[in-house]
């Protein structure tokens, strides 16, 4: 959200940070100390450049990227997404990519192969690699992985306009197109200026990430035909080893004739890791809602949608899927008629003369229960987890006629009933189930007075005015006034109430943020009381014979703390997801209720 940016400006000196100590004239920073900030702040992109064109002066100024710094709360889920997709070798690489901010493809490979390098990586022991093969063969493998990682982003190459602020482009792009508007510009006109605006900074980033289009290679890879050309004699025998294991790996094709450029700049792609954290939420929600099978179902339908990625945020709905494309991508160990009610499957006809239902006709009954084929009521846009797409349809296997063949996953449908129930399960959990009963009537019925909301939720006026009063005090629920005169007499006006779920949203998201805060506090808390035992725990002696040189109850009081520290982890790793959800789909889910 670039709403959330601030802008800092360092001065034509950079002495000194605006906001601190310029009042007083203490605290001033040096120099050379805030020149060593700002690039490290670059380099981990939690500041962009900014240099706006009315600028007169010689000043800097450096903008501060909120959604950049929030991310270091899932480093660690996207190093376990990166182990399973494809081991330690890629945790190693995306863990070194995360701890540096970006590097180059040498530095990487010689890393993470402990070989010496001349840039200063102050590298963590862990972080090495211990090959089980040949070192020449172990540089091959990872060349491959890392062209792997390329080519299905997982990480992207660092352009220098990446580190230019959003804002800055966006008001140069425009700045142009006002300039090529004839005559006066209008709302509408300034509207579709800054969509064009977006949509051209979006195109600049995509080429910055890939070159070209069709399933194109991203920046970074070259054919071989072209390294050689320009590469000595022990390049040569490089690219020729890679192209050897290519060969020998299968499903290697994506990757075979590929060299990558050591000189390369790589960061991670935090939006491919956001997309498979999403999609983890959404096979969980729909396992929730029916059973694990339909989850399992619904993670083969996101494996469908393999488009080039993009934000999460505006990512609404899937691409066409079609039930043959379904079927090919279902396991073979997932028994999909498990799933559905034998009963509603086969009848007593169709037992009878002893009909089994293809796959193709199971699944169909899968999209007609997540499309809400029966239901005919107007809201069922809204609700619905598929939609169909095209006008071919088929039967299901539970007798539905008129079933899609080509369907596409609504995320914003999913988001937005995720959402709620997040919000739903906290008013409940404080206030209790009547005032989860009135925040329901309100979410569906719109603006309503409090006997309206008494006769349709079956509550008394006086708990309703109390409950509906507490809801407000919590800034849960928002009042409208609508006056019969120009008086404004409170006697002769509507008061409404009606709940306002980005508010509601943004309510839930401040106390997660506080909740993240408590728990951080009562983790160093716990190291602090044990502090001396936990020095004397991570000597080198102590380590290698814990047994032996520490008692009984030192034992003991570590096992504790480690139980605390794991549940302290657990709670901060649910309260992170679920501000995940809050941050990243508020924006789209909740503004279409």
């Amino acid at each position: 959200m670039r709403g959330d940016t601030c802008h800092v400006s360092a001065g034509q000196s950079g002495s000194s940070v605006p906001g601190r100590g310029n009042a007083r004239g203490k605290e001033q920073l040096p120099l050379r100390l805030t020149q060593q900030s700002l690039i490290i702040l670059i380099q981990h992109h939690c500041v962009s450049h900014s240099s706006p064109s009315n600028n007169e002066t010689d000043e800097d100024f450096f903008e501060i990227n909120i959604d950049e710094i929030l991310a270091r709360l899932r480093f660690g889920m996207y190093i376990d997404i990166a182990r399973r997709w494809g081991g330690d070798e890629a945790a190693a690489v995306v863990r070194l990519l995360l701890y540096h901010g970006q590097i180059r493809v040498g530095a990487i490979m010689d890393a993470l192969l402990g070989r010496p390098t001349n840039e200063p990586l102050n590298l963590p022991s862990d972080l090495i690699l211990q090959p089980l093969q040949k070192p020449k063969q172990a540089e091959v493998h990872l060349r491959k992985l890392l062209v792997r990682m390329l080519g299905e982003l997982l990480v992207n190459p660092s352009t220098p306009t990446q580190h230019i602020s959003r804002l800055d482009r966006q008001l140069t792009h425009e700045t142009t197109l006002r300039k090529s508007y004839k005559g006066i510009p209008t709302a509408k006109s300034l509207k579709e200026i800054k969509q064009r605006a977006a949509a051209m900074i979006d195109e600049e980033d995509q080429r910055d990430s890939k070159s070209g289009t069709n399933g194109s290679l991203c920046v970074g890879l070259k054919r071989k035909a072209q390294a050689n050309s320009a590469r000595d004699k022990r390049n040569r025998r490089a690219a020729d080893n890679d192209v050897a294991a290519n060969k020998a790996v299968p499903n290697g094709d994506a990757t075979a004739g590929v060299a990558i450029d050591g000189v390369v700049w790589l960061r991670v792609n935090y939006d491919w890791f956001n997309v498979q954290m999403r999609n983890e939420v959404l096979v969980r929600t729909v396992a929730q809602k029916y059973n694990h099978v339909a989850g399992e179902v619904f993670r083969s339908m996101l494996q469908c949608d393999r488009a080039a990625p993009t934000r999460c945020e505006t990512d609404e709905r899937s691409l066409p899927i079609s039930l043959t494309s379904l079927a090919l991508a279902i396991p073979q160990d997932v028994r999909i008629q498990r799933g559905l009610d034998k009963r509603s499957i086969v009848g007593e006809e169709s037992a009878q003369s002893e009909h089994t239902p293809t796959k193709a006709e199971l699944l169909a009954e899968y999209v007609a229960i997540l499309t809400s084929h029966d239901n005919i009521s107007s809201s069922v846009c809204m609700n619905r987890f598929l939609a169909p797409h095209g006008s071919i349809t088929t039967t299901s296997a539970g007798g539905s006629t008129n079933v899609p063949t080509s369907f596409t996953i609504e995320y914003i449908n999913i988001l937005r009933f995720l959402q709620y129930q997040m919000i739903r399960d906290v008013v409940v959990q404080r206030f209790g189930n009547i005032a989860g009963r009135i925040f329901t009537i309100l979410v569906e019925k719109g603006k309503l007075e409090e006997k309206h909301i008494s006769k349709l939720g079956l509550i008394s006026m006086g708990e309703t005015r109390d409950i509906c009063g507490r809801l407000f005090a919590a800034s849960l629920l928002s009042l409208q006034e609508v006056p019969k005169s120009n008086e404004r007499n409170p006697q002769r006006t509507f008061f409404l109430w009606f709940v306002d779920l980005p508010k509601c949203s943004a309510w839930l998201l401040d106390h997660y943020y506080q909740t993240l805060l408590q728990v951080s506090r009562r983790r160093v808390y716990e190291q602090r009381l044990k502090s001396a035992l936990i020095r004397k725990a991570e000597r080198s002696d102590v380590k290698e014979d814990a047994d032996g040189l520490l008692a009984e109850w030192e034992r003991n009081s570590l096992a504790a703390l480690r139980k605390v520290q794991e549940a302290l982890t657990v709670v901060e790793s649910r309260v992170i997801l679920c501000a995940f959800v809050q941050r990243h789909f508020a924006a789209q889910a909740t503004s279409t209720w």
